[in-house]
């Protein structure tokens, strides 16, 4: 009886052990920018193996269903990956989505949070407030709720909101003032230094110019790391093109979204990026779009339900699954410690108005303030601990002790001395184990610098008679509508009707969607390239013409 006991106090103070341990393997290290690079706590440089996500019962929000999250990290960790890249999120429901945070983060996998669509410009008059108190109350929550999770990879405040209309680059200065707002937001709080991210669209004569845009300037207004949306066959001078525009860029690069999509993917376009060394220095990672299957082929898995929702078990890996997971294994970057890397902190000039190339804003334009926004209100706050999961028992955490589910030895068993002195070293390697953690959670915790406390930015203290309240409303607008009033009336590229999931821009031509055995049919793809304004310096190499096979001659 009394072997039993102790053999049951040793076990569970060894399992005890091993599951502190297994958390600090597993769980991922926040994640911070030095110069072009991103690095995690230990020093190694960060690239990013991503997959844009899209799962669940819930398509607006995808971090909701904590079992789903489960089955596809497991899987998203298998084929290599080691980030998602996440749309949007139910603002009502914030405080829901630790379940899917922390079965991401078990499996080493990050979360690029988009903080949802930012309206747009859609004329030259148009005055409609981009960036207003009610935009700025709903992010600061999810900014909130979700940077105490240390695989919070960026927080993102627009995609693809410059796109193919000069018109729509009049926003740029509302994006520029939200940077601004949520950084100074972020540390005020005392959070530790999460990027704001912005993912540009595959438009050739934006998205350098909005790089710079975005990019240039006293660094408490600009985007930490920049995004591009590439989508399309992707040639080698096209990769070219973006090595060429970014060599020189001062922020982190990144492939939001990676949608190359030949006959059959094989992304080859990943195996340049990351195989490289001029584009591994350059750019840091990328998401593959996308994780489940969608109407339109750009899938790596398709689930066995019939109502396209993506939930459950995936059916079936399809062939571009296997294809980037031999690639991703077979590819390491080039990379560079933290220590070893020395950089330029010299930034690219801010762009000029330019109407001949599309580029309306001039860089030295004053940013929009939001009316009845009083910085002074925004005060530094504790962090909460980060909540631990297991399958076996359910701590309280009001408790002063730990109730780990250990049994109980009974009252009148007239244990001897050995048995007491092994429960009591079972107990002190158990709280050495935890001083352990606790070490180690203080130790990142201090590593996260608080902003001054008299650190105002742009915003002076609201007088008694401020207004503290906007009457503005943000509304998303009705992205059917494109701005067609200049460049000579040419058609542009228009927004698709949905906007619950994703926010493509699509074109009449047929692509093609990837079937399980690896062939192709038929469908609607997009069209992301193209237009009669190209930026400048703006001279791609010729590609040649895919010859026309022509039938043989039947005569001499």
């Amino acid at each position: 009886m009394m072997s039993a006991i102790l053999r049951s106090k040793y076990r569970t103070a060894l399992l005890l052990l091993l599951s502190i341990y297994q958390g600090l393997v597993e769980a991922v290290s926040p994640v911070s920018i030095k110069g072009t690079k991103l690095y995690d706590e230990s020093g190694a440089q960060f690239f990013l193996k991503g997959t844009v996500y899209v799962g669940g019962d819930n398509r607006n929000d995808p971090l909701l269903d904590t079992a789903q999250c489960k089955i596809d990290a497991e899987h998203i960790k298998n084929v290599g990956g080691n980030a998602v890249y996440i749309y949007s999120i139910d603002v009502g429901k914030l405080g829901q989505h630790h379940g899917c945070m922390e079965e991401f983060d078990k499996n080493g996998i990050y979360v690029w949070l988009q903080l949802g669509q930012f309206p747009m410009v859609l004329s030259k008059t148009d005055t409609t407030p981009k960036w207003d108190l009610s935009l700025y109350t709903s992010w600061t929550s999810i900014i909130d709720s979700f940077s105490e999770f240390d695989n919070l990879l960026a927080f993102g405040i627009g995609q693809e909101t410059v796109n193919g209309t000069s018109v729509t680059t009049l926003v740029a200065p509302s994006l520029k003032a939200a940077a601004r707002d949520l950084k100074l937001f972020r540390d005020k709080r005392g959070y530790r230094p999460i990027p704001i991210s912005y993912s540009a669209g595959d438009f050739e004569q934006y998205r350098l110019l909005t790089a710079q845009y975005l990019t240039c300037g006293p660094t408490e207004s600009t985007v930490d790391l920049y995004g591009i949306n590439i989508f399309n066959n992707c040639s080698d001078s096209k990769l070219d093109r973006l090595r060429s525009e970014f060599s020189n860029h001062h922020t982190p690069v990144v492939f939001s979204e990676d949608g190359c999509f030949p006959l059959e993917r094989e992304f080859s376009e990943v195996q340049t990026f990351f195989g490289e060394s001029e584009f591994s220095r350059i750019f840091s990672g990328m998401n593959i779009y996308q994780w489940g299957r969608n109407e339109d082929g750009f899938a790596l898995v398709v689930y066995n339900d019939e109502t396209d929702r993506n939930v459950g078990q995936p059916g079936a890996f399809l062939p571009a699954y296997t294809s980037l997971q031999q690639v991703w294994s077979e590819t390491v970057p080039q990379s560079t410690s933290r220590d070893a890397y020395t950089y330029s902190s010299t930034q690219l000039p801010c762009p000029t108005s330019n109407p001949q190339v599309g580029w309306l804003v001039d860089g030295a334009v004053a940013l929009p303030m939001i009316s009845g926004l009083d910085i002074n209100t925004v005060t530094a706050r504790t962090r909460r601990a980060r909540p631990t999961t297991s399958t076996s028992t359910t701590a309280s955490p009001t408790q002063s002790g730990t109730n780990l589910g250990a049994e109980q030895p009974p009252a009148n068993s007239g244990m001897s001395t050995g048995a007491l002195a092994g429960i009591v070293i079972a107990i002190v390697v158990v709280l050495l184990g935890a001083a352990v953690v606790a070490f180690g959670f203080w130790r990142r915790r201090k590593s996260r610098q608080e902003w001054p406390e008299d650190h105002n930015g742009p915003y002076e203290k609201s007088g008694a008679n401020s207004e503290h309240g906007s009457t503005a409303k943000t509304e998303l607008p009705d992205q059917e509508r494109a701005a067609n009033e200049l460049e000579g009336g040419f058609q542009h590229h228009q927004l698709a009707t949905k906007t619950d999931w994703k926010y493509p821009y699509e074109a009449g031509s047929k692509p093609v969607s990837e079937l399980p055995d690896g062939t192709g049919r038929p469908g609607h793809h997009f069209e992301l390239e193209g237009s009669p304004v190209r930026g400048p310096d703006f001279n791609p190499r010729p590609e040649l013409p895919v010859p026309i096979p022509r039938p043989l001659s039947m005569t001499k």
